[in-house]
């Protein structure tokens, strides 16, 4: 095995390290969105929040927990909104227009404990 075969060995080893690494991560943030969310979920019932539908991130590049105001109608959805941005602290960012004319409503909190961000939205 010439020197250069080696350094390509040690080059191909290295990055497949690194992506193992990278996915263990998106794990860990998998882990902790899990708690958040199961400690978000007993929340709804103790301070009487409303139902929304809540996803999970697989890329690392989005965030790791998403929640959609998506029951009833858009006033419905608006009030569940300000619900929960008013329960979780959260800040409202700017809103979006989308092209058909409607408005998506944006809200994100840090989750300091858990080191993780949580979005809200609500097209209304």
């Amino acid at each position: 095995m010439t020197w250069d075969d080696r350094l390509e060995q040690a080059r191909i080893m290295h990055e497949q390290e690194e992506a193992r690494k990278a996915e263990l991560d998106q794990l860990h943030v998998q882990q902790r969105t899990m708690e958040a969310l199961r400690d978000l979920l007993s929340r709804i019932e103790n301070e009487d929040l409303p139902v929304v539908t809540w996803t999970i991130a697989s890329s690392p590049s989005a965030t790791p927990l998403t929640a959609v105001c998506d029951i009833g109608d858009a006033d419905k959805r608006r009030r569940g909104f300000e619900e929960w941005c008013d329960a979780l602290g959260a800040t409202r960012l700017p809103d979006e227009v989308s092209s058909q004319g409607g408005t998506r409503l944006r809200a994100r909190v840090m989750d300091n404990y858990l080191d993780l961000p949580i979005d809200l939205i609500a097209d209304v």
